[in-house]
This record gives structure tokens, sequence and C-alpha cells, in this order.
């Protein structure tokens, strides 16, 4: 997994499961409450922009890659770091969904960043 590319990664792993982009838009929304569209996932898979990382957090679990979580973060060449620390946080923040939008709020992240 080093040096690849997060995209690569994402996408790689998507078709080792056989699934379309409209697949993960489907599981996303069905079995994550996650609304994001087909183009969002095409751009991740391009590498022209990166999801969130609760969101890169979501597909590792989605394609079973927990393992591995920490290695897909950091295989971007040093542009999107995550320390220990923050994963802790992550986690925490997905364990309490019914707090999610107060802390969305205070840090103030637009709603057009929320996905």
């Amino acid at each position: 997994m080093k040096g690849m590319q997060i995209g690569s990664a994402l996408r790689k792993m998507r078709k080792s499961h056989g699934w379309t982009v409209n697949d993960v838009v489907v599981r996303l929304h069905d079995e994550y409450k996650m609304d994001v569209a087909a183009k969002t996932v095409y751009g991740w898979e391009s590498d022209q922009c990166y999801p969130r990382t609760e969101t890169l957090l979501v597909l590792c679990e989605m394609y079973q890659m927990e393992n591995i979580s920490e290695d897909l973060l950091n295989s971007s060449g040093g542009s999107f770091p995550i320390t220990a620390d923050e994963r802790h946080l992550i986690e925490l923040y997905r364990k309490h969904p019914e707090l999610q939008s107060a802390v969305k709020r205070v840090l103030d992240v637009p709603p057009e960043e929320q996905i």
C-alpha cells in the first residue's frame, strides 16, 4: 500500500468487491446515512479531491479495510497525515452520531462541506 494514492486504493477496493460507483453511493446512503453524489466518488477515485477523514474511515470500514486504515490515510505522500490522537477523536465521533451535528456547529463546518 506504500506510495499508493488514496484514489487508486479506493478504486481498487471498490472493483475488488465488484461494485459500481452507484453501488458505493447507495451503500453509503443506506448503511451509513451519508448522501454522496456519484461525481464525488469519481473525484475521490481520481485523486481530484479527497474524502473527509471520517468519510474515508467509513469507506475503509465498508471495504473491510479497518486493519490498514492508517496506511491508507498516510498513503497520499504526506498531504493527508493523521495522528493517533486524531484517529481516536474520529472513532469517538463515529460512536456518537447524536453529537455529530453539535460537533460540526462547534467547528463551524459550513453545510456545503458536510458530506
